[in-house]
């Protein structure tokens, strides 16, 4: 009997149209009274998952073929999250067809963040795995497992996170600083998982010639780059000085400064609050 018979056995009952979407579910008969965070391949067989266990994150995909018969042993793989590449290096049982391995933590936070995962195991056809309602399910699993949930992307000169730092080290084409306050988190959209800010406006590479913002602000207005763990999406609008400010229930939203026709004419200079409407923030009248 496989060690995965009740991941497979549970999956069977989901609905065809919830496949899609990530879900908490008992995790292997490997890992007793385990539950783990997973998504379904694009092919419709096997999984890319993430469970605690023994108070660390481990990630395991399970449904490969056969290819590599032999005992179980230690080999690496990747997980490609929207184009960054994620090495992963763990045990690999061939008979269940299951890789695992310790995640980074960027890797967990690309995963809570991103659109799409592509699983690279060596030797096999590369799988894709929607992360859609990814971050609630990899939220409710890790939390406070050994701070497997931190949304960090890379780090900043003082060593502290910095959220969107593969995006901004991808724009740079490598180093770079970025100011305090550049970067917020608060819950803008529906779910009660907090969303995350940049204001390019703080960001400077250290190749100067990619510009102010890494290329992001012009002579007078910045972007600003909304990254939504509900939707999974992310939104740009122009401005400066961006905020989050209180709304009702815990709600945040983001305000910021602009000017010109949005403020009734070109030398006119003005506060613009923005609002979730159930899709992206929109400009309350």
């Amino acid at each position: 009997m496989s060690r995965f018979l009740a991941l497979i056995l549970f999956l069977s009952v989901v609905p065809q149209s919830l496949l899609a979407q990530w879900r908490v579910g008992p995790g292997s008969e490997l890992y007793d009274g385990t539950v783990s965070a997973f998504g379904v391949t694009e092919r419709g067989v096997g999984a890319l998952a993430l469970m605690c266990r023994e108070g660390k994150p481990l990630l395991w995909t399970q449904g490969w073929a056969l290819a590599k018969a032999g005992p179980d042993r230690q080999e690496s793989f990747s997980v490609i999250v929207d184009g960054q590449s994620f090495p992963v290096s763990g045990l690999h049982l061939p008979e269940e067809g299951l890789w695992t391995g310790a995640p980074p933590d960027a890797l967990i936070a690309a995963l809570r963040a991103g659109s799409r995962a592509v699983v690279a195991v060596p030797g096999e056809t590369q799988v894709g795995v929607s992360l859609r309602g990814s971050s609630r399910a990899i939220t409710e699993v890790l939390d406070g497992c050994g701070g497997g949930v931190s949304p960090a992307t890379g780090p900043s000169e003082a060593g502290g996170i910095v959220y969107f730092g593969q995006l901004i080290a991808t724009q740079c084409g490598g180093g770079y600083s970025i100011a305090d306050g550049a970067e917020m988190t608060g819950r803008l959209d529906g779910d009660e998982t907090p969303d995350f800010v940049l204001d390019w406006g703080g960001v400077t590479c250290d190749d100067r010639s990619k510009g102010r913002g890494a290329g992001f602000c012009g002579a007078a207005l910045c972007t600003i780059e909304i990254a939504f763990t509900e939707t999974q999406s992310r939104q740009q609008v122009l401005g400066v000085n961006p905020e989050l400010v209180d709304r009702a229930f815990g709600m945040k939203a983001l305000k910021t400064t602009t000017q010109g026709a949005t403020c009734g004419g070109a030398a006119q200079v003005c506060d613009v609050i923005w609002v979730w409407n159930g899709a992206k923030l929109e400009p309350v009248e």
